[in-house]
């Protein structure tokens, strides 16, 4: 089966415009030209791409699960092209950096507003995703850095420690427990806890915090991360557990309380490069920048946990 790259740059201009008109203006070619590149596709994976509705093309089932693939390797092309313009014209290339979602929304976002205003040349890309993808994609040699969680274990990387800091118990605001300056799995057994998922690192923690196996968490809802699951504590749904990071702006809100955990909770952060290719001087003062913000951003979760 041979595949041509115009037809899948067709394939996600269509999917993207929701038309072939639109798509061809898009593409800068005739209208012809991309059914043509989509027909092709077609025939070449033996199924239909889209049925035709009147003026419309719906998307199949079929043509929805090879687009999530596609798409991956029209993105990568996309980078290529990039850097090899930016290679051309002796542009630095962007370091690309991958992170969880919470880590990326309340750690980098923090830390790159400070670093760009020193470093006005320093270009990046942020990919989020889940820690297992992290050390695979750097590993790879597809990212220059990511920033996750510990445990990480593979031969390709090197992992350097970034931070510890202790996980939370995340209250929503005036909740009754605020009360108290730690909580215990008793504190806690009763209540609707919002978890995150099985699987996500914190989610693991919390289990074993519990001793899950006893069954004593009480398990209201889960989410698919844990800013997610910090949005519906703030919003009353029940306590969550969560690191300074995923809190950092819904303690500055006053949307939520925070209290440290009986007995006491760590996660620890490591930055994760590849063994063979280090991404250079800038790279390490941008590192160097994220655990600076890591720090003060603990210190002022420390603060706030105290507080009554």
């Amino acid at each position: 089966m041979e595949i041509n790259i115009k037809a899948l740059m067709a394939l996600r201009a269509v999917m993207a415009e929701g038309t072939v008109t639109a798509a061809a203006n898009y593409l800068n070619r005739s209208q012809p030209v991309v059914s043509r590149l989509i027909a092709q596709l077609e025939e070449s994976v033996g199924f239909a791409m889209f049925r035709r509705d009147r003026q419309r093309l719906i998307p199949t089932a079929e043509g929805i699960a090879f687009y999530r693939e596609a798409e991956r390797v029209v993105a990568a092309l996309s980078e290529i092209e990039t850097g090899a313009k930016n290679i051309r014209e002796r542009r630095p290339l962007p370091l690309r950096i991958m992170a969880q979602s919470h880590v990326a929304h309340c750690l980098l976002d923090e830390a790159l507003a400070d670093f760009c205003v020193k470093h006005p040349d320093f270009r990046f890309s942020i990919e989020i995703r889940q820690r297992e993808y992290i050390s695979h994609w750097v590993a790879n040699r597809q990212f220059d850095v990511g920033f996750a969680p510990k445990p990480v274990g593979h031969p390709q990387l090197d992992s350097v420690p970034l931070i510890r800091v202790p996980v939370y118990a995340v209250l929503p605001a005036k909740h009754k427990l605020s009360r108290k300056r730690r909580l215990t799995v008793s504190d806690l057994a009763s209540e609707p806890i919002v978890a995150t998922r099985p699987g996500v690192p914190m989610r693991t923690r919390m289990d074993g915090w519990f001793g899950i196996k006893s069954g004593i968490a009480n398990i209201r809802g889960e989410a698919a991360s844990v800013l997610l699951a910090c949005q519906l504590t703030a919003r009353g749904l029940g306590p969550t557990f969560a690191d300074p990071f995923a809190v950092s702006h819904f303690i500055s809100e006053g949307a939520v309380v925070i209290r440290p955990l009986s007995p006491a909770l760590f996660v620890d952060y490591v930055v994760l490069q590849h063994v063979d290719e280090k991404p250079g001087v800038l790279a390490d003062e941008f590192v160097k920048a994220v655990r600076s913000t890591a720090r003060r951003l603990a210190a002022r979760a420390d603060l706030a946990s105290h507080s009554m």
